[in-house]
């Protein structure tokens, strides 16, 4: 990977000038392309700054410097829709990162790629609505924490790949298949992840006169190498799970669960998660939300047989615990208490505690994007970390929100114990949507 200082896209040095200047932007335009108006194209637009710092990555057990990085990211939008219903979607993107160290990811900086284009194909069957999407896409399957679009790095995470919707009344189902894309530096040069394919399907039932919804999901992925402490290899791990969701007289809540069967490095697999969000919204001056935040992902010592017992959250978003990228979910569980305040209309802070433990002394600690950090020994602390965080947004018009977050973590007696010490994270951010 070249150092995090080098091909930088040539469009940083204007964007942040434009960025500054830009005191009422233009709303999304349509444009009519024939005189009955029954096709039109609707443009849009989006430039992201973000500026963030960890003190020691990896809590200082690999000995990388601490940094202090500068990201952006260019989103422009044409989507073309008809009244027949067949619709033509491009996105193009860009993105830039300096002083990340020791390198960044690839899913941090980008010359321009397209990262997504895809033609939407529906029919519609007297009560049966149906939906053929090809293509590069991202996938959006309401807050189920096993894919998510990665919206915290500067590159989101898209697939190509086929998906098939049918809707009747309140009930959804999809199916889709397709490969994750691979970032890379170079012009419109992002391509499938190579030996890696991810299919599956979900049913959801949400009805409109119901805060509450249901839903099933079964995924499959597939990949030449996998790499968790006790294994090695090609892996294919088949999930199946539930979830649940709803709002009702101030009390909020989001369940899942899910087992995973499969095989990794020639050992079957035999894992399972599960995770909660729980939260009451009281009236009154600032409406305070009471939140309770808790997940678990199975690991522990191999199983008869040798059977992998380490659960793998997928395509997570890296923001899973907190915005700080130090913890990657696997054989762990964690429990967050937190609270949510609007002092103002469009301001909302939240303050928050995550507790870290890993299941068993035999489990690793990971890090991101999912490698392990701390090799699982059978002795030693199961205390990973604290991590205290203060988040604030502020919508300050439809154009543009400002974000700003920090994070203390503090280590624990393992990660101390591995030569590892508390650190400090902070991000500042500002989103432009013209």
């Amino acid at each position: 990977m070249p150092p995090s200082n080098s091909r930088a896209p040539r469009l940083a040095r204007v964007a942040l000038p434009a960025c500054l200047l830009l005191s009422a932007p233009a709303p999304a335009t349509d444009l009519a392309l024939n005189d009955s108006g029954s096709m039109w194209l609707t443009l849009n637009g989006e430039y992201r700054l973000k500026f963030e710092g960890l003190h020691d990555p990896s809590f200082g057990v690999q000995k990388n410097k601490g940094y202090t990085a500068t990201g952006e990211r260019f989103f422009g939008q044409a989507d073309l829709h008809t009244l027949q219903g067949p619709r033509l979607f491009i996105e193009l993107a860009a993105a830039t990162d300096t002083g990340r160290q020791p390198t960044e990811p690839p899913f941090y900086r980008s010359a321009p790629q397209i990262a997504q284009g895809f033609i939407e194909l529906p029919v519609s069957l007297r009560e049966a609505h149906f939906k053929l999407r090809l293509g590069r896409q991202e996938l959006d399957f309401d807050g189920n924490r096993l894919v998510s679009s990665r919206d915290v790095t500067n590159l989101r995470r898209a697939f190509d790949l086929a998906l098939a919707s049918a809707t009747w009344g309140a009930g959804t189902v999809q199916t889709f298949v397709g490969h994750p894309v691979r970032n890379r530096h170079d012009a419109f040069e992002d391509d499938a992840t190579p030996g890696e394919k991810f299919w599956g399907a979900r049913a959801r039932y949400a009805s409109p006169q119901s805060p509450l919804s249901a839903e099933a999901f079964y995924f499959v992925r597939t990949r030449f190498t996998a790499n968790y402490q006790g294994a090695v290899g090609p892996e294919q791990r088949r999930t199946l799970g539930l979830r649940s969701s709803g709002n009702q007289q101030g009390f909020d809540y989001a369940l899942q669960a899910a087992i995973q069967r499969g095989t990794v490095a020639r050992r079957d697999i035999r894992a399972y998660g599960a995770a909660a969000d729980l939260g009451l919204t009281l009236s009154g001056t600032w409406r305070p939300r009471l939140g309770l935040s808790s997940g678990f992902a199975s690991g522990g010592k191999a199983g008869p047989d040798g059977q992998d017992r380490t659960f793998d959250a997928l395509y997570p978003n890296l923001s899973y615990f907190t915005d700080a990228p130090l913890i990657y979910p696997g054989n762990d569980w964690d429990i967050q208490p937190n609270l949510t305040l609007h002092p103002l209309i469009a301001v909302t802070l939240r303050a928050g505690v995550d507790v870290l433990r890993r299941v068993s002394r035999q489990d690793a600690v990971y890090e991101q994007p999912g490698f392990p950090l701390i090799r699982g020994t059978g002795t030693g602390s199961d205390a990973i970390a604290e991590l205290s965080y203060l988040k604030a947004d502020w919508r300050v018009s439809r154009y543009l929100d400002l974000n700003a977050s920090y994070v203390r973590a503090r280590a624990g007696t393992l990660v101390v114990a591995s030569g590892g010490h508390d650190t400090n994270y902070f991000t500042v951010q500002a989103d432009v949507k013209l």
